[in-house]
């Protein structure tokens, strides 16, 4: 009775709103390649694991002590019950912080009060035993997440083409082109010489716009406005794969959708990893991300990563391509599955349909333009709510790292060209590139979900057309959208399409000058505006993004207060140590040896301020001796944080000094004082890690389980896992020590993670560190790295080789 009465406040507490939420958003689930069983066992775990947990753990105290078992099982439905008037509080209520902690905690006690004194609660809670079976079943029978649950993959009749022009469909991701233009509404050849390049070759529908994702690019059909179709095969049978699947040989490479059926995608299909992995770990962390934003009232969910509109990537995880210069020390872009991509090219005179769906310029933002990228994990951006921006600073720099990825995508558009034209496929291939949507980063509105305030930032999408052997480019300014693509491509192999589609073909027509621009966001909602009056807004919108970024490549990094001091000299400034202020910068150690033979490159510098008693002060950080950067600070969970970034050419080879000055007054009247950086220290002494702020964490052997090896290349790689001993979780983070000092620490959440098979489903770390943070490679050295859960470390072992001793 005791054991049902535990499953039913768990239901309520646990169960039914995650799989509530989850059942609405099974996007949550198709980015992960999650299968059928995964889901059932999930859904399994979620509603049967938390309360036999709890039953087996009173059993065992029954076995010593009966009335201890009672008090337990008392503390635990205050517990359930505190969560329930939580998860309340924070969907309903204007309640936040410890003051919904406060009630929570009451009502919790007052539950488990009338649970001990009222016997009619105690039967009350009987009498819904069948609950947490009805959440399950809900979720599995009838949510939209039952179609993972039980597929149906229709087959479609591909037609048989006869055109041997090789086809080439590019589909970029969150890319607002706005951001390619220049004064003229011209592509800013000085930024991004690529896309220039392509301009010349092809049609530029300067003013094409989005209907919704990417399933509508990929099929040509309108959204359903009823229901909520997944980006899968079963929802969308109709697409471009299926249509020139029996004439054409596909190599696609998808990201996040899985609209290509095996049958004609096999030979590519198990290369093209998706960017949320299936595995057992990204479902119960990220799930678990889901229930604390669920839960959790402010400030705390802001300690969280936020949840993406993609309902992937959740905390912020790279998964990275190995990057090797070429010959001229330049670096290849092959991040986001380019180089995978380029690497499918064939010279045969085979009809080939090619596509990529890139998640460039995509969060996380994480590239530069030379192809290097300014962190070891990607920076969470700041500012944001629930995918909503509401400070102003946060989101204008996170529009300047999306101006600096988009120059990277424009080097990876150069390099697929290069590598077509080297197979001899460009002159005579139809290529499209374009991209699902566009992103804002307007204070106040979503980042991607469009609303009539931002919808000149995300309704416009890139999209070039380039004709088999065309060499003159033009621009259309006509009514085109995303659902375009596919019959164009059909248009132009003289392809009939077997099915009703409800785009046109850009070719062989004269476009619209006007017309609504309608993109749908499902369940009967859409955000409409005519193309003309969006087209007004986007000039606003230009006229912003030149006054704040200027149009040449080093001006992306003029932003901020008192650009004037950028580019002098902190010598010709009368600088005085501030007596109250501190500044700790977020990897320091990078910063000291640089290498910039490699990939890695710290031009985001970064960190927190302590002493300004919660007030927000202006910044200049300055690099071996010149102000490189300008900046404010901006308050967050109780810390004073600040960022900026600094041009690649700052940065030498080897140590760099950092300086940070708070900036005080306007004009000829600044006064600027020098932070003093802060002293802590992490050290290894004996058995315990300890912090020189007084933190000590105990090393004990056995505490953890899991392995370490090294990977020898540019950046030196240390690859391996660690869990508990039952392999239930892996650990919460990595230490690495050299000769006993700490040089580099990061949850592992953050890190790279890979598939250690051995262990069914559970995840491993992969980093890379510079050469120069690690002592040389001999046995009169020590490297040894740590694995900490819940305040508890154990070293991991080496798998030799291992180059120290």
């Amino acid at each position: 009775m005791r054991g049902a009465q535990l499953a039913v406040l768990s239901g309520f507490a646990l169960a039914e709103p995650l799989l509530d939420i989850l059942g609405k958003n099974p996007e949550f689930f198709s980015v992960r390649r999650s299968t059928s069983s995964q889901i059932v066992l999930f859904a399994l775990a979620v509603t049967l694991v938390p309360p036999l947990a709890l039953l087996a753990v009173e059993l065992l105290v029954r076995v010593f002590h009966g009335a201890a078992s009672d008090v337990l099982h008392v503390v635990f439905v205050a517990g359930l019950v505190a969560v329930i008037a939580l998860h309340v509080l924070t969907n309903d209520s204007s309640l936040s912080g410890v003051g919904a902690l406060v009630i929570a905690a009451a009502a919790g006690a007052l539950g488990a009060l009338l649970y001990r004194q009222a016997r009619p609660v105690g039967s009350f809670l009987t009498i819904l035993t069948p609950a947490p079976l009805i959440f399950l079943a809900l979720f599995l029978f009838s949510s939209d997440a039952s179609k993972l649950v039980f597929i149906k993959n229709p087959h479609v009749q591909s037609r048989h083409v006869s055109s041997t022009t090789p086809v080439v469909l590019i589909v970029f991701d969150e890319f607002a082109p706005v951001s390619l233009m220049n004064r003229h509404e011209k592509i800013d050849g000085q930024r991004y010489p690529n896309f220039t390049a392509l301009a010349r070759d092809s049609t530029w529908y300067r003013s094409a716009t989005t209907v919704q994702w990417v399933p509508a690019v990929l099929t040509g059909i309108l959204p359903s406005q009823h229901g909520k179709p997944l980006p899968i095969y079963a929802d969308h049978p109709r697409n471009v794969f299926t249509l020139l699947g029996q004439g054409y040989r596909v190599r696609a490479v998808e990201s996040i959708t899985q609209l290509c059926p095996a049958r004609i995608c096999h030979e590519v299909r198990r290369a093209s990893p998706a960017a949320v992995s299936d595995a057992t770990r990204s479902l119960t962390s990220d799930a678990g991300i889901v229930y604390l934003h669920l839960v959790l009232p402010e400030p705390y969910s802001e300690r969280i990563p936020d949840i993406s509109d993609s309902w992937g990537n959740f905390g912020q995880k790279e998964k990275r391509e190995q990057v090797q210069p070429t010959a001229k020390g330049a670096i290849e872009p092959c991040g986001r599955n380019v180089c995978r991509f380029a690497g499918l090219f064939s010279r045969d005179r085979r009809p080939t349909l090619y596509v990529l769906h890139s998640l460039l310029p995509h969060v996380p933002y994480l590239y530069l333009p030379s192809g290097r990228r300014y962190g070891i994990e990607a920076p969470l951006l700041r500012g944001i709510k629930r995918n909503r921006w509401y400070r102003t600073w946060p989101a204008l720099q996170a529009y300047q790292r999306f101006l600096l990825q988009v120059e990277y995508t424009d080097r990876a558009l150069g390099l697929i060209v290069r590598r077509l034209k080297e197979k001899g496929v460009y002159d005579r291939a139809l290529m499209i590139v374009v991209a699902d949507h566009g992103v804002s980063m307007r204070a106040g509105q979503p980042r991607r979900r469009p609303t009539p305030g931002n919808l000149q930032d995300i309704g416009f999408v890139p999209l070039f057309v380039k004709l088999p052997n065309q060499h003159t480019g033009r621009i259309d300014d006509g009514f085109a959208q995303t659902i375009d693509v596919v019959p164009t491509i059909a248009h132009v192999l003289g392809a009939k399409i077997p099915w009703h589609v409800d785009g046109h073909s850009l070719v062989g027509r004269k476009l619209p000058s006007d017309g609504t621009v309608d993109v749908r966001l499902g369940n009967g909602k859409d955000v409409t505006m005519r193309l003309s009056a969006l087209r007004r807004l986007r000039v606003t919108a230009l006229r912003e993004q030149i006054a704040t970024f200027g149009l040449t490549g080093s001006s992306i990094y003029r932003i901020g207060p008192n650009r004037d001091l950028l580019g002098r000299p902190v010598t010709g400034l009368s600088v005085e140590p501030s007596e109250t202020l501190r500044v700790h910068l977020d990897g320091s150690e990078l910063l000291r040896i640089v290498d910039r033979s490699t990939d890695l490159l710290p031009t985001r510098i970064q960190g927190t301020i302590s002493g300004t008693s919660g007030q927000d002060v202006e910044l200049a950080v300055a690099v071996n001796g010149r102000i490189a950067g300008v900046t404010r600070t901006n308050q967050l969970e109780g810390q004073t944080y600040f960022s900026a970034m600094v041009p690649e050419d700052t940065l030498n080879s080897g140590r760099n000094d950092v300086q940070v000055l708070v900036v005080r007054g306007t004009g000829a009247g600044r006064t600027y004082e020098q932070l003093p950086g802060s002293s802590e220290t992490t050290t290894l002494v004996g058995n315990v890690i300890k912090s020189s702020e007084g933190v000590a964490i105990p090393v004990r052997a056995g505490a953890l389980r899991g392995q370490v090896q090294f990977l020898k290349g540019a950046l030196l790689g240390f690859s391996g896992w660690a869990a508990e001993p039952k392999l239930t979780h892996r650990a919460d983070s990595v230490m690495v020590f050299a000769d006993g000092r700490e040089v580099f620490s990061a949850p592992t959440a953050q890190l790279l993670p890979h598939r250690v098979f051995k262990q069914g489903g559970l995840f491993g770390f992969h980093f890379e560190l510079p050469k120069g943070l690690l002592p040389p490679q001999s046995s009169a050295h020590k490297v040894r790295v740590f694995a900490i859960r819940n305040g508890v470390a154990t070293e991991l072992p080496r798998k030799a080789p291992w180059p120290w001793g």
